[in-house]
Order: C-alpha cells, then structure tokens, then sequence
C-alpha cells in the first residue's frame, strides 16, 4: 500500500511518491453541497465566472415554493412551469417576480462561501428575472450581469452592474434588443480571448456585443433553431462549441446535449451530434430521455493539477428536491467532465451519481 504525504501552502498541495502536485475533489450529482454555513445550496438557474482564482457561482433564488411534477399535463415533462398556476399545477415559482440572484464563492466546487445577494429586488424592475449571466469587462475594470426581466411593457434583456463579483449588482440599463429573429428568452455571454463579447440567445442567434458589453453590433449570425434553449458557448483548441438542447420549462427529466461548432463565433456552425440522449423511445410523458436528467446552464474551464485544462459541464436537475411539493430553490445539480475525441468532437455523455475533478 502506498503512502501520501501532504503539506499544503496557502493554495499549493505537495504530494510524496514523485507524484505531481493535485488532489482530486469528488462532486455528487445525487445529493446537493452544503455551504460553509451549513445550509444546502440555494440552486435555480445558474452562471459560473472565474475570477481571481477562484470561481463565483450565481443561481437564480426561485424561492421555498413548490416543485410541480408536469409529465401526466398535456406538454409532458419539458413543462413543469405554470403561468397561471392551477389547483392540479399549483405553480407559482418560475413566472413570480419575487426572485433574486444570489452568489457563492468556491476554489473547488465542494467548499461553498455564500456571499450573499447579488442581485436584490429593490436593484432592478419588478418583473419575472431569469438566467443571471455575469462577466468582467475590462474596460471598466466592473461586472457585468445580464439577465432577463420580464415586466410588463419590457423587452430584451437587462443589464447590472458592479465593482466586485459578489455584487450587490445595480441595474444600469432595463431594455436592451438585439437583432435577428430569435427570442428573448435563455441566453449565454461568450467574451473571446481577444476580449470581444458575442451574446447568444434562443433561436439561435449569436450577436457580437460592443465595447462596453450592453449592446449588440448587428453584426448577427443566425441557426434558425426554434425549439431549442439554453444555449451553452466556450472555446477548446480554436475551435468554437455551442450546446444547446430541446425546450425545458425548468422541466423533470432535463433536456438533451446537441453539439455545433465553427471556427468563428460568428459561424458558420455545423451539426456534430447529440450527446446527451437516451436511445429508448421518446414518450413526452416519461422523464428518462436524457443521460443527465439535466437542463445545461454552463461548461467552466477548469486547470487540472497536469496543466491540463478541463471542461466541466454543469446542469440543473430540475424538480429534484425531494420530489413534488418540495421547494424548487434546493433542485439537485449536475456535473459532468467532457470527453473530446482525436478530432475534438464531444463523446456521448454517460450517466454518473459523481464525477472526479482533477484540480492543482
């Protein structure tokens, strides 16, 4: 039986036996982390950024009301929200306008500092706020946070803004269009090692943004793709991924995994595959069509203790906090490393209750 040795340095582990300096940290996809105070996570839609170190993880705070267990309603699975609630599909978390964004601090993704709200009610609209997006511009040496709100009159997107990623973010802007024919609605930030930032929204369309981050160029690039949401968008080798999957109202069973890429952001993009479905046939009524039971919200590059760089994929669960009635703002995560082949294409996913993490 070998033998380990460790000496930590600040952030720096020692290993004995020539192995190279790491650890391994194990993330569970069946039980949900507990922050540095004792609290499970407060989790809803959610955007990591890192920053100085260590990453700055926002989830959508949808509140204690209720899962809702959608798959016997007429639209199945990929519908547990409700606008309005009935008595059957007593609803009334996701189209309320009572959320905030709040933010936890971690270097490893299992040691969780909650730092509090990011984005209070009483910093933006009263309106229905969705998929918080946070990014640095350097510009301003700020942050920025794009989100929905959907008030009435509102379109586009709004805009926060502060000095420090915890927040408290301050809304500096509660209308912004962009161009194209897709909808307001999910949407990522991309800022390019260039520092030039693209906006890609439901539809899809990719929008390069301006200097400053708030607005769109015109300069658009367009898949047409109308029933797919939460797109995901990174960078490996020079080449460009985008990750989308079939509509999902904070649905049960998640969504599935369909990989483009391109060499620009701005396209054009071609289809590789579907990496995140099951091969059993598709009932809109059964929850098991998708590998991770998981709707995609982010891939986080993560440096691993080689020098490597890793691809984590990260997920929301949705209507996992202990099943129907239960409150939504505890709904499980996923994590998942992604496998690239000889010629970078995304292997299929492969279920996991945990996966491995290499960190230095």
């Amino acid at each position: 039986m070998k033998h380990r040795i460790l000496l930590t340095l600040g952030s720096v582990v020692l290993l004995s036996c020539g192995s190279p300096a790491g650890r391994t940290v194990t993330l569970s996809n069946v039980s949900l982390p507990k922050d540095t105070a004792g609290n499970d996570l407060i989790t809803g839609e959610v955007s990591v950024l890192s920053w100085g170190g260590a990453y700055y993880v926002y989830f959508n705070d949808w509140g204690s009301c209720p899962g809702v267990d959608c798959c016997p309603s007429v639209f199945g699975c990929a519908d547990c929200c409700f606008s309005p609630p009935t008595a059957q599909y007593p609803d009334t978390c996701v189209y309320a306008d009572g959320h905030t964004v709040v933010v936890y601090r971690t270097t490893d993704f299992q040691t969780w500092q909650p730092m509090g709200v990011a984005l209070p009610l009483t910093n933006r609209k009263a309106g229905i706020e969705f998929r918080p997006r946070v990014v640095y511009r350097a510009s301003s040496k700020t942050f920025l946070m794009w989100y929905e709100d959907r008030w009435d009159g509102q379109t586009g997107y709004a805009i926060a803004e502060s000095a420090t990623p915890a927040g408290p973010f301050v809304t500096i802007a509660d209308t912004v269009n962009l161009d194209g024919s897709g909808r307001t609605g999910d949407f990522y930030l991309f800022v390019d090692d260039d520092g030039t930032a693209y906006h890609v929204r439901t539809g899809i369309v990719i929008e390069k943004l301006t200097p400053d981050f708030t607005a769109g160029t015109g300069d658009y690039y367009s898949l047409s793709l109308s029933s797919v949401e939460a797109p995901v968008m990174f960078k490996r080798a020079g080449r460009y991924y985008l990750l989308v999957g079939r509509d999902c109202c904070a649905c049960a069973g998640g969504s599935n995994v369909v990989v483009y890429t391109a060499d620009h952001p701005l396209g054009p993009y071609t289809f590789q595959s579907d990496v995140g479905s099951n091969s059993s046939s598709f009932n809109i009524h059964v929850p098991d069509h998708y590998v991770t039971g998981a709707q995609g919200s982010d891939v986080i590059r993560v440096p691993g203790a080689d020098g490597s760089l890793q691809f984590l994929w990260l997920g929301n669960q949705w209507v996992t906090a202990g099943g129907t009635g239960h409150p939504r703002d505890h709904d499980l995560l996923y994590w998942s490393l992604l496998s690239f082949d000889a010629d970078g294409h995304i292997q299929h996913f492969v279920h996991q209750d945990a996966v491995t993490l290499s960190l230095p």
